[in-house]
């Protein structure tokens, strides 16, 4: 039996994750529970791409190196909390942070580049994070008030020294001496963390590289300069941690280690000190729908208990209730859920998985994997439903949403 070493999420739990588990294991994965966080696992067994498994393709799991995965479980927000995510893409970690806030949690994921925020928002709406929304900021120039964020994380640009095993240039790209200009922005990111940090508020600061510039001296200039105070980490067992640098106790040091880990850095930071933001009025963007229009579009109600579902000129996005206290010049965008047209006409995206009052087509074990890649590889199904659209299920776990198209059934992102 071939070992693997690659590392990933379920992004589901309860019983949800339980069919996720199943679904994969019938497309001949399997894997090892990891201790460090709930969600993460490692593959033993890769028969094809896991990226290509059908729990892939619908966002039910999400491919991220298990030392990327340290720095949301060292922020630790509590549930039903807010987190500001100020370098956000591909989004690994501004997922893993939504999951552990929860349905009633807020986090907002930054990023400057309009293609990775494209990629970040593409990869929020595939995993179904409605409690997730994006912004586009210069990290160093987010303009949100003084004191308002309870958490923060922050995963600077960086020299990336500890991807070696796979970018093996990188070394060689980011000599010492070019690591100046990201120095340089890593301490205007701090100051702005720093600032935007509640009294009593968590920032953590991480990076995927082991130059001590970018890591324990950065933490230094936080403590010395920024008011910032170091948390002790707690001691992992699952990772072979190196011993600290400048002194520095508590913080989480890894080395690349191939076939293993890449190499990371991770410190927690409290503020003690600063103005508390007193907060506005909340206000609502966009043009919220009724209960009556979301039974109309098949998606529950109980959703509603969470944020609004709203029309934003030609699209659907989400609007968790949180998002209503952000400032109201605050640029940012809730999950997207579909298209809007004239008089209201709105066409929900397939992989809205959120199940209302919509006939539900049930497939089940190795067949009904079977008949999803058909669907999803251009292949159609005869049925007899009169509806424009009908939820997917896989052994009871809705996947996303089929198009009805002269009593044929299709899987159809256009």
């Amino acid at each position: 039996m071939k070992q693997y070493k690659r590392s990933f999420r379920f992004v589901l739990g309860g019983e949800d994750r339980k069919i996720a588990e199943e679904l994969l294991a019938l497309q001949g994965f399997s894997w090892e529970q990891e201790n460090f966080f709930s969600a993460s696992c490692r593959l033993v067994e890769e028969p094809f791409s896991l990226g290509s498994s059908l729990a892939g393709f619908f966002g039910l799991i999400y491919i991220q190196d298990r030392a990327s995965m340290l720095p949301p479980v060292a922020l630790a927000p509590r549930q039903g909390s807010f987190v500001l995510d100020m370098c956000a893409s591909p989004g690994s970690k501004t997922g893993q942070l939504a999951q552990i806030v929860g349905e009633h949690g807020f986090v907002v994921g930054n990023e400057v580049s309009p293609p990775r925020l494209a990629t970040l928002r593409r990869n929020l709406q595939q995993m179904g994070l409605f409690q997730a929304a994006s912004c586009c900021f210069e990290g160093q120039r987010i303009a949100l008030p003084d004191g308002f964020c309870e958490y923060i994380q922050l995963d600077p640009p960086c020299s990336g020294w500890g991807t070696v095993e796979k970018n093996p240039k990188v070394l060689q790209m980011w000599k010492e001496e070019k690591t100046l200009p990201l120095v340089s922005l890593q301490k205007e990111l701090l100051k702005n963390a720093a600032r935007m940090l509640k009294p009593d508020g968590v920032l953590v600061y991480s990076t995927c590289t082991t130059n001590i510039e970018e890591n324990e001296e950065q933490v230094r200039f936080a403590l010395e300069e920024l008011g910032l105070e170091l948390e002790k980490l707690p001691v992992l067992p699952e990772f072979v941690m190196d011993e600290p640098l400048l002194g520095m106790e508590g913080v989480w040091r890894l080395s690349p280690r191939m076939g293993d880990t890449q190499g990371f850095f991770v410190a927690r930071l409290r503020k003690k000190t600063g103005e508390i933001f007193c907060g506005e009025e909340e206000k609502i963007w966009g043009e919220p729908l009724s209960r009556g229009y979301v039974r109309e579009l098949g998606i529950s109600e109980k959703y509603l208990e969470y944020g609004d579902i709203a029309v934003f000129k030609d699209s659907l996005h989400f609007v968790p209730h949180q998002a209503k206290k952000l400032p109201q010049n605050f640029a940012w965008q809730g999950m997207y859920m579909g298209k809007a047209g004239k008089l209201r006409e709105i066409q929900l995206s397939p992989r809205v998985r959120m199940a209302g009052d919509l006939p539900c087509v049930q497939f089940e074990g190795r067949d009904g994997i079977e008949k999803i890649k058909g669907l999803l590889s251009g292949q159609s199904l005869a049925c007899d439903y009169k509806e424009k659209n009908v939820l997917m299920a896989w052994n009871g776990l809705v996947l996303g949403r089929l198009k009805v198209k002269n009593k044929r059934l299709v899987w159809s992102e256009r």
